[in-house]
């Protein structure tokens, strides 16, 4: 093969090209064959080669594009939230101008005066010792908030055995149960290491569990922290199934405690603040009662009439047959009050939860939560 090649490049010097017989023309034949193979090799590779690096400069754009893109949107959400945030915080300071403002609104304010006040309505409502609901436009994004004031639950370091009874009858637990839950939860919050009969101490209890703990013999800083008292499950608190590991037709279902109470207040219960279940925790009130102090409390048109009780007197006229010891339990007003301000920007939400105590003049806060 090599000889013919030298061949035909000899003879291609002379400008003729000669006649190829026999073998030697079947190794020319196969020798073109080769040849045009490898260049075929070659354009093949070439192809594919140059396949592969547009594809990788595609992918390699497509990357860019994207971390660009992501970039953006990281960026962007991060200035919503950013913004989200303030609207939040502003919400609060809007909070502390409403409970302010409750001072100087009456009720009886001509609407001329009203009409154009976008705060009226809900100071009003305040000044009644009401909840307020509030949702305004605000730099470009909104604000929602509540107020409510806090005493329309049960201060749960103020209670009475007769208190935590009712409070228990509408958590819907069953009566064998009371005096284990009462007698623990006095002992947790007493001074002295005496248990009750019922109750539990840390010499007899607390301290002889896996993991021991000491009682806190003072008041509960918080609601859940009545999880760490003897027989206070999650079921008592939140509602639920008290016993899980018994027949399911065995099992008891109640709807929970945690909602009725709180840590802050004199221990009063604002009746014009109070829901249906907190109202029917007091004194000689069941559901037909409760619903009728919830009926006259809200019969009223804001801006129009003043339906909210004005004293205690006040309800005692106006809903007829109300038993006499509810009188040393109730009140109209209140100082604490647990405010949640939403901010809201675009897509993006933030939330502030505080409960807070307004003295007439001046706001403290005393419980503050950011939420996403």
């Amino acid at each position: 093969m090599k000889a013919l090649a030298k061949r035909l490049v000899s003879q291609s010097g002379t400008g003729i090209l000669p006649v190829i017989h026999g073998r030697d023309a079947h190794a020319t034949r196969s020798f073109a064959r080769a040849s045009w193979g490898n260049v075929r090799h070659r354009r093949g590779s070439a192809l594919l080669i140059a396949l592969w690096t547009i594809a990788l400069l595609a992918l390699l754009v497509l990357t860019f594009t994207f971390d660009i893109f992501l970039e953006t949107k990281l960026t962007a959400y991060a200035r919503n939230r950013r913004r989200a945030e303030y609207l939040a915080f502003s919400g609060i300071s809007v909070a502390e101008m409403l409970l302010d403002r409750q001072r100087s609104v009456s009720g009886d304010e001509t609407e001329d005066v009203t009409a154009s006040d976008t705060w009226y309505p809900a100071a009003l409502l305040l000044s009644r010792g009401s909840s307020a609901t509030v949702t305004a436009p605000l730099g470009g994004g909104a604000i929602r908030l509540t107020i409510t004031p806090e005493p329309g639950k049960r201060n749960v370091n103020k209670l009475t055995d007769e208190d935590w009874e009712g409070i228990l009858k509408v958590g819907d637990m069953p009566q064998e149960y009371w005096p284990e839950l009462i007698d623990a939860f006095n002992d947790w919050i007493d001074p002295d290491s005496l248990p009750r009969s019922d109750g539990a101490e840390t010499g007899d209890y607390y301290g002889t569990l896996p993991k021991p703990y000491q009682a806190r013999n003072g008041p509960v800083d918080t609601v859940r922290e009545l999880l760490l008292v003897k027989g206070f499950s999650e079921a008592v608190l939140s509602g639920g199934v008290l016993n899980p590991e018994a027949p399911k037709e065995q099992q008891i279902s109640v709807s929970g405690i945690q909602d009725m109470l709180t840590t802050y207040g004199d221990g009063l219960v604002n009746v014009n603040a109070a829901d249906r279940r907190v109202l029917m925790t007091l004194p000689g009130v069941d559901a037909l009662v409760a619903n009728a102090i919830i009926e006259e409390r809200t019969a009223g048109i804001v801006g129009a009439n003043n339906s909210s009780f004005k004293s205690v007197g006040d309800l005692m006229s106006r809903v007829p047959g109300l038993d006499g010891a509810i009188q040393a339990r109730v009140t109209t007003r209140s100082a604490f009050f647990r405010v949640t301000s939403v901010g809201v920007f675009g897509p993006v939400t933030r939330s502030i939860r505080a409960i807070v105590y307004f003295d007439g003049s001046r706001l403290s806060i005393l419980h503050w939560r950011e939420e996403p």
